[in-house]
């Protein structure tokens, strides 16, 4: 256990484990991140040679759940907890001493002493004590006279900026593993005006950690609003939705304008807009006049597909009995531009290429429609475009460890800047009377950031007092 404790506790192995996690995170940056079958991934392993086979089979491109990282990252959790015991150790050992130091006595003075310096005989013992205090003064040690001692002490809570740097540090790794087992991810299409439950179904894509439950999750996400092209002052935005969480009896928790860099956050959930696309609201009638509610086709911007648009997914309908009765693709043409690009935006004149098909494959239609307008279906039925909306594509993280990631966050920088700028120190000077003989008795504990040492204490001290240190080096 000693050995063990010695070796987590050491500062080359924190070193190399952190350089090994920041350069593992840098290179998860740049290398295509997804499952090994993900189309981008494969593609990259594929284009990559010899470099492809080993970032698969050291687990880069899933880099955050590749147990190579996994098991670093707990080896420097537990190093970074023996080194915040250590500190926490040692701060409370100085933080006592500081607590003594502030009812010092002449005579602890003299019992703990580290430097000794005679007295000018022509020096008062009130004299003496005065120019004390000058010259630490003159050094930058702030010293007050009091009962008989010249001290300069720091307060107690100067000594925790470490441990508490290191003990939030520990925090943070111990959220961040608990995110990987809570936390929730996925993506979230909602037209415009739109309200759609927090679980799985509502979901395009969704993952979420082994211990994450949905039956605690009573909320939905609306969108409120769109603007496809806001501007705030001069700075222009792009697509920004109005999204709002509400509770499971429908109140509003949240509302927010999401944009780059301003998500919606509510509690443990948070919320970014980083696409849009658009909407074609049809509408059905069968051969015998019978009107099938209106459906919304979801539709992507694409500078690769033909006319700028394509499908986010099909619409299918089924029977009890799964067999496919219907299915309907739809794409919105854009306006082009004149570099050969489309406009992403609701075309001059709203249409949309909508193709229809029965449960054998066969083409019900396959043609333009334009808002308002109704076409005939082969064997009977009409489609009718009724609206081209917006839809905004959401990116939703509900992750319980986040408040406890920003609060380790905050504690680590508190802690962090305690220990640059708070100096530790204890300095207590007492003056020594033998028989023959007086003496100026120091004590100095001289921990961090202070502005001098030793040294120049016993320089400072010895002109001031006229006399030569016992065993100094003035």
């Amino acid at each position: 256990m000693k050995f063990l404790r010695r070796t987590l506790g050491s500062p080359r192995l924190a070193l190399a484990l952190i350089i090994l996690v920041g350069v593992w995170s840098m290179l998860a940056t740049i290398i295509p991140q997804g499952h090994a079958d993900a189309p981008e991934v494969e593609a990259w392993v594929a284009a990559n040679g010899i470099l492809g086979s080993i970032t698969s089979a050291v687990g880069l491109h899933e880099a955050f759940g590749a147990p190579a990282f996994i098991a670093a990252s707990i080896v420097l959790m537990l190093s970074t907890a023996v080194c915040s015991w250590d500190r926490t150790r040692v701060a409370v050992k100085r933080g006592r001493a500081l607590g003594a130091g502030a009812r010092i006595t002449p005579e602890d003075v003299a019992h703990a002493s580290d430097l000794t310096i005679p007295v000018d005989s022509a020096l008062s013992d009130t004299d003496a004590l005065a120019r004390t205090a000058s010259a630490f003064e003159a050094i930058g040690v702030k010293a007050r006279i009091d009962g008989g001692v010249v001290r300069a002490v720091s307060p107690w809570w100067s000594v925790w900026g470490s441990p508490v740097f290191h003990w939030a540090l520990v925090l943070l790794a111990l959220a961040a593993f608990a995110g990987v087992l809570f936390r929730a991810e996925g993506n979230m299409v909602i037209p415009i005006g739109e309200t759609k439950p927090d679980v799985p179904e509502s979901y395009l894509v969704v993952e979420a950690g082994r211990l994450h439950s949905w039956d605690g999750v009573e909320r939905s996400i609306r969108v409120d609003d769109f603007d496809p092209a806001m501007k705030k002052g001069d700075l222009e935005l792009g697509a920004v939705p109005t999204v709002s969480v509400l509770d499971g009896d429908g109140q509003v928790i949240a509302t927010e304008d999401v944009y780059p860099n301003n998500k919606l956050h509510a509690g443990s959930l948070s919320i970014n807009a980083p696409t849009c696309g658009l909407t074609a609201t049809i509408a059905l009638q069968t051969a015998g006049g019978d009107s099938l509610p209106p459906v919304v086709q979801l539709v992507a911007f694409s500078q690769e597909a033909s006319g700028g648009t394509e499908p986010l997914q099909p619409l299918v309908a089924s029977n009890d009995a799964g067999q496919v009765l219907l299915r309907l693709m739809a794409t919105v043409p854009l306006d082009p531009r004149g570099d050969g690009t489309f406009g992403e935006w609701i075309p001059k004149d709203p249409a949309a290429h909508i193709v229809l098909e029965d449960g054998a494959g066969t083409t019900l239609y396959d043609g333009i429609v334009r808002t308002g307008e109704s076409a005939q279906l082969a064997g009977g039925g009409s489609v009718t475009l009724l609206d081209i909306g917006w839809y905004t594509h959401l990116a939703l993280v509900d992750d319980p460890s986040i408040p406890v990631v920003y609060a380790s966050m905050v504690l680590a920088l508190l802690g962090l800047t305690m220990s640059l700028a708070s100096r530790q120190q204890l300095v207590a000077a007492a003056v020594k009377s033998n028989e023959d003989e007086r003496s100026l008795v120091v004590m100095m504990r001289l921990w961090r950031n202070v502005p001098t040492d030793r040294a120049e204490i016993e320089e400072v001290l010895t002109e001031a007092l006229g006399g030569t240190p016992e065993g100094g080096t003035a």
